[in-house]
């Protein structure tokens, strides 16, 4: 399942780059079990040829349980997914296995603060300054804080002083089928927030 979806994902931003002129970044969630596959890099190199996409146009998404079965073959995928040009983001950071010290390790791109923490931020100072260390500690170690599941202004306004390079969540928009997010870019509608 993993692979068809980033197979129908590569195809959607092959046609949209085609349709609309515009080179956005796709990123797509890869379950642990399938990254650790064999074939994953020569499966993710096919799908990328097939469809004439580059690899710095595209983000793997994985979760922090990715550490827990075999740190080593951990590191050593991520590096493979890296030297392709491709970046590395954990997903839904804070709700598993969270270890800054494995983080450090990992090497990835970008961390994707859980929305959980952002949710609660407004009544929850332990969220806030949990929030704040972890963009401290990825700016430290040149990665990308991007805090999930901003919903409304009020936790944006909380947030921003905090730093973070993202800001992700239904404020900003919410999943859309395919043909509106095509109309939505055509209609620059992005343009302040790509």
């Amino acid at each position: 399942i993993d692979m068809r979806v980033f197979e129908l994902s590569m195809e959607f931003l092959e046609k949209v780059t085609r349709e609309t002129g515009t080179e956005v970044m796709m990123s797509v969630n890869v379950s642990v079990r399938h990254l650790m596959k064999n074939t994953f890099i020569e499966d993710i190199k096919n799908i990328l040829k097939a469809h004439n996409i580059a690899p710095e146009r595209v983000e793997i998404e994985i979760t922090e349980s990715i550490m827990i079965d075999s740190a080593e073959k951990a590191l050593q995928r991520i590096n493979e997914i890296k030297a392709m040009g491709m970046k590395v983001a954990i997903d839904d950071f804070g709700t598993g296995y969270s270890n800054l010290g494995y983080l450090k390790q990992l090497d990835v791109s970008e961390i994707k603060i859980d929305r959980s923490f952002g949710s609660e931020i407004e009544k929850n100072t332990y969220n806030y300054r949990l929030i704040s260390n972890v963009i401290e500690f990825a700016k430290t170690n040149a990665i990308h804080a991007c805090c999930e599941g901003v919903e409304t202004a009020k936790e944006l306004s909380i947030l921003e002083p905090l730093q973070a390079d993202i800001f992700q969540g239904y404020l900003f928009d919410k999943p859309l089928p395919e043909q509106e997010f095509e109309t939505r870019l055509r209609s620059r509608k992005y343009d302040n927030i790509l």
